[in-house]
């Protein structure tokens, strides 16, 4: 009786408010699937709880089947982060930062203003932005399923990528990265490390490399570093290799190494890059440093959310984050999955399957229900199947300015264990090789053979727009990637006029694109507008 007046109490208190941001327990997909089925907007799930969107004819109805609790009224208009906790880290200086909303066993929900979450990125905590937009239809992104096969890898270059990854390589990299002195997102140095980040993944022979920017919010833009090396098979299959660029201190405007956290998984990507020089896939590979992470993942969730509104591909991504710290006894590297929704154990055991035949890592298998710290849980979010490596023992410098590089196995540092850095490297490069198809030209072609006819581009004047014009030598379609490798057009034979339009007949953005013959020939545009 007493619990029914409650429930009374509250909703006569709402009903004149806006919806409501209500905390749902327990958090099965069966639970996730009645609530919305009973009018709540999903929004994000948690360690042993979801969080919804809901009015008050909703909530009273949602009340009825499941714990629920209100955390907050008329969203819309405010910022609410997720703050993951360590184990034996306090959490009283969290309510400095924002408005505590509600706790769990690994961390708490705020609601938030700009200053609070630059406080927020002082302590050692991982952010994860809160959506307070339920996706189409109220529900949680279904998986994504997507059957593909490549063709068989040969472990002799596999043995042959693993030869050329360097810990001299692997510690440079690391310390280019440590000398821009700060690369919190909101420092100018930090858009100077993406440049340099871009101008590697070029120099390294991506097909192309582009920044897609984003804004943090109430702060300002900031941008994701990409670069591609499309399919020659099947290039809308995409797998994605990334780590953060961004880092924080307890003084992050003045000084951030973040050397562990997250030089090392930048630098990886950068590194997989390098070890891929002269390798082709039949899948599409992105190579991807995330902007913003320590803001609350804000450059991953961007990326991911475009992904879905597209209906990108994505096969797999592999997320580095904190890879270089290990001691004697601890020198591991945990492997984390979602255990469904999307499943992704099967992704980690292949990892760990690849790094076990390739390289000396000792790996550890997490699989766990929900995770919401660094960039893979955006793409879980989103329905992409995702995992993550991270630290076996993190280091007791994290998000500080100790967060540098250290003596061998040495404690008080971030980056300690550069020979275990480079078997994570590996082992990254030994999973992707086999799973997007990877191959090398060998030999010298036949001079005699017949050359591909070429591509001719000339720009037309044009009102509004920038068409292109493609003569072709003999009547064949022509193919029409965007910079990140997804096939937008497909020009019929015969055909020789691009107006800069997609398949749907809307504008495509400006930016680079590539023209593929069915003969092999290609050619390269850049779209202005």
């Amino acid at each position: 009786m007493k619990a029914a007046c409650l429930l009374l109490a509250i909703l006569a208190a709402v009903a004149a408010a806006g919806d409501l941001l209500v905390r749902v327990e327990p958090a099965s997909d069966a639970d996730i699937e009645l609530a919305a089925a009973l009018g709540a907007g999903f929004l994000q799930r948690f360690d042993g709880w979801f969080l919804v969107r809901a009015d008050a004819p909703a909530l009273a109805t949602l009340s009825d089947r499941l714990d629920c609790r209100v955390l907050a009224r008329d969203p819309d208009g405010r910022r609410y982060v997720y703050a993951n906790v360590e184990p034996g880290t306090t959490r009283t200086r969290l309510a400095e930062c924002g408005t505590v909303l509600t706790e769990d066993r690994t961390g708490a929900l705020l609601r938030v203003d700009a200053a609070g979450v630059r406080k927020l990125t002082r302590l050692p905590v991982e952010l994860c932005g809160v959506s307070t937009v339920p996706p189409v239809g109220g529900r949680a992104y279904t998986v994504n399923r997507t059957p593909y096969s490549v063709a068989a890898v040969t472990d002799s270059l596999i043995w042959e990528l693993m030869a050329r990854a360097s810990q001299d390589s692997s510690e440079a990299t690391l310390r280019r990265l440590i000398g821009f002195h700060t690369r919190y997102a909101l420092a100018e140095s930090c858009w100077a490390a993406s440049r340099w980040f871009e101008s590697k993944l070029a120099a390294y022979g991506c097909d192309s490399t582009f920044l897609d920017s984003f804004l943090i919010p109430y702060e300002g833009p900031s941008i994701n570093v990409v670069g591609v090396k499309r399919g020659r098979v099947s290039p809308e299959l995409i797998h994605i290799i990334s780590g953060h660029i961004d880092c924080t201190s307890e003084i992050p405007e003045v000084y951030a190494p973040g050397s562990d956290d997250n030089a090392s998984g930048a630098g990886l990507v950068l590194e997989a890059a390098r070890v891929f020089q002269g390798v082709e896939f039949d899948c599409t590979v992105w190579f991807v440093g995330f902007g913003a992470e320590e803001f609350g993942l804000v450059g991953s969730d961007t990326m991911a959310r475009e992904c879905r509104a597209r209906g990108d591909s994505i096969v797999l991504l592999i997320n580095h984050d904190m890879d270089s710290y290990g001691c004697a006894g601890r020198d591991s590297i945990r492997v984390v999955g979602k255990r469904t929704n999307p499943p992704c154990s099967t992704w980690v055991v292949y990892y760990m399957a690849m790094a076990d035949t390739f390289t000396d890592l000792k790996c550890h298998m997490e699989i766990v229900d929900e995770q919401s710290s660094s960039d893979q849980a955006s793409f879980w979010k989103y329905g992409y199947h995702a995992i993550r490596d991270r630290y076996l023992d993190r280091d007791p410098v994290y998000h500080t300015t100790g967060d540098t590089i250290g003596p061998f196995q040495y404690q008080m540092c971030g980056t300690n264990n550069i020979p275990m850095y480079t078997e994570a490297i590996k082992a990254t490069v030994a999973t992707i090789a086999k799973l997007a198809g990877a191959h090398q030209h060998v030999g010298v072609e036949e001079s005699s053979k017949p050359q591909a006819p070429g591509l001719k581009l000339a720009v037309l004047p044009s009102v509004g727009r920038t068409p292109v014009s493609i003569h072709l030598s003999s009547a064949a379609p022509v193919s029409v990637f965007d910079a990140a490798g997804r096939l937008i057009r497909v020009l019929p034979a015969g055909a020789s006029l691009w107006d800069g339009h997609d398949e749907s007949g809307a504008p495509a953005r400006a930016g680079v694109y590539y023209f593929r013959a069915a003969s092999g020939a290609a050619a390269r545009f850049i779209l202005a507008r």
